[in-house]
C-alpha cells in the first residue's frame, strides 16, 4: 500500500505535495529564467536618434511660491494607466524686467538645474526637465512628500496636531522631539542636529562641484516621510566654476554677515546660514525678528556669537555639560563673524573638528543616541496624514 506522502500526485491528478514532478528533470535555474522556461531576450526596434512625445500635466494643487516663481502639485499622466506626482514650478516674466534680462536669467536657472540634476544626491532635490510653455518656463521636479521645516516647527501646526492625535502619541512627541516656543517649536538638540547632517550632506555634494546654494533657510529645507532631509529651491544658487564674482541673491534674514556688507559670496556663507537655522531649531526664536533694516540686521548677527552662551542657557534638556559646551562650540563657529573662522565647507561643518559628527558621537558615547530620522518620518505621519488628490 503506497502511503499519502509518497504518492506522486495527490487524488486531484495535481503534483505531490508541493506542487513539483519528483520523476521531472532537474530544471537549471539562472538569474535571468522563468520557473520552468528559458527567457530568451527581448528584441526592440532600435529607435531614431531623436525621439519625441507629449507628457500630459493635470494641476492638482498650489503647493506654494516664491520671488521668482510659483509651484504647483501635479500628476503627469502616461499610458497603460501610468500616473506620478510631480513638482512644477512655472516662471513668467515680471513685465517690469525687459525680456533679453528674463530670457538670460532663465539660461542661468537652466544652467543651475541642468549641473544639479547630474549631482543625484539623497539630500537634494531632483530635477527632470526645464522646458517652454509659451512665453513661460517650467522646471519638473520630483514631487516630495512631506514638510518644509517652517511648517513642520509652527505653532499653529504643533497646537492643531494636539487635537489629531492621541495622548500617548502627543506625550511621545513631546518627550522625544519638541516642545512649544516663543516663535515656533524647540526641536530636541540631537534631532536638529540629524536634521543639520541631512542639510550638510546635501550641501555638502553641492560645494564639491563648485555650488553655493545662497538661499538656505527654514523654507528650503524639506523634510520626506522617510526622514530624508531635501534642499530645495536652487534658483538663487552660484556656480563658482562660471562666475567667480556672483551676483548676492537670497534671503538676507537669513544671510551671513559679508553678503549683506561686503556682496561676496562663499561656500562659508553657506554654512552662517545653516547656523541661523540650528540656532533657531534649538532656542524655538525668530533670531533677528526685530530687524526693519539691513543695517539692523547686520548689527545683530555681529553681536550673535557673544549672544550665544546666554541662548544656550535657555535651550531645555541640556542636562551634560560636555552636550552643552559640543553644541555651542558647533554654533560658535558655524557663525563666527570672520568667514575664516567658520568651518570651510559643508563637509568640514559635518565631519571635521568640532563638526555635527562631533556631537553625534557624544550622543552615542552618553547613550543617548537615537533613530531621530524614523522618528520625523513618524512626527510628519502623525501631524500631516498622507493626502490622496
Amino acid at each position: 500500500m503506497t502511503s499519502a506522502s509518497s504518492s506522486p500526485e495527490d487524488a486531484s491528478g495535481h503534483a505531490g505535495e508541493h506542487g513539483l514532478d519528483p520523476d521531472a528533470p532537474t530544471q537549471a535555474l539562472s538569474y535571468h529564467s522563468n520557473l520552468g522556461q528559458e527567457v530568451v531576450p527581448a528584441t526592440v526596434e532600435v529607435p531614431a536618434e531623436e525621439m519625441n512625445w507629449n507628457a500630459r500635466y493635470k494641476l492638482l494643487r498650489k503647493l506654494g511660491s516664491g520671488a521668482q516663481g510659483v509651484v504647483y502639485l501635479a500628476l503627469r499622466e502616461g499610458v497603460d494607466g501610468y500616473s506620478t506626482r510631480v513638482a512644477l514650478k512655472l516662471y513668467s516674466r515680471d513685465q517690469s524686467v525687459s525680456e533679453p534680462a528674463h530670457v538670460t536669467e532663465m539660461q542661468r536657472i537652466a544652467h543651475q538645474g541642468q549641473k544639479i540634476s547630474e549631482i543625484q544626491h539623497d539630500n537634494l532635490v531632483n530635477i527632470r526637465d526645464f522646458v517652454a510653455l509659451g512665453d513661460t518656463r517650467v522646471m519638473v521636479m520630483e514631487w516630495i512628500d512631506g514638510l518644509d521645516l517652517r511648517e513642520l516647527l509652527s505653532l499653529k501646526l504643533y497646537k492643531a496636531s494636539r487635537e489629531m492625535v492621541s495622548r500617548e502619541d502627543w506625550d511621545r512627541l513631546n518627550d522625544i522631539l519638541v516642545t512649544p516656543g516663543e516663535d515656533h517649536c524647540i526641536l530636541r538638540p540631537a534631532a536638529a542636529v540629524d536634521i543639520l547632517r541631512g542639510c550638510l550632506a546635501g550641501l555638502s555634494s553641492l560645494h564639491h562641484h563648485e555650488i553655493i546654494h545662497s538661499d538656505l533657510k527654514p523654507a528650503n529645507i524639506m523634510i520626506k516621510r522617510t526622514g530624508t532631509k531635501k534642499l530645495i529651491d536652487m534658483d538663487s544658487s552660484c556656480d563658482r566654476q562660471v562666475n567667480l564674482q556672483a551676483e548676492v541673491r537670497g534671503t538676507p534674514y537669513y544671510m551671513a554677515p559679508e553678503l549683506i556688507r561686503d556682496r561676496e559670496v562663499r561656500y562659508r556663507s553657506d554654512i552662517a546660514s545653516l547656523g541661523y537655522v540650528l540656532i533657531e531649531m534649538l532656542t524655538g526664536k525668530l533670531l533677528f525678528k526685530d530687524c526693519n533694516t539691513l543695517d539692523q540686521l547686520l548689527e545683530k548677527k555681529l553681536h550673535l556669537p557673544e549672544e550665544l552662551p546666554g541662548l544656550a542657557r535657555s535651550v531645555p534638556r541640556y542636562e551634560n555639560l560636555d552636550l552643552r559646551l559640543d553644541l555651542l562650540e558647533l554654533c560658535t563657529k558655524m557663525i563666527a563673524i570672520d568667514p575664516k573662522e567658520r568651518f570651510p565647507d559643508a563637509e568640514a561643518a559635518d565631519l571635521g573638528k568640532l563638526g555635527a559628527a562631533s556631537f553625534h558621537r557624544q550622543l552615542v558615547k552618553h547613550n543617548l543616541s537615537a533613530e531621530y530620522s524614523r522618528d520625523l518620518g513618524w512626527w510628519i505621519d502623525l501631524v500631516h496624514p498622507f493626502r490622496a488628490e
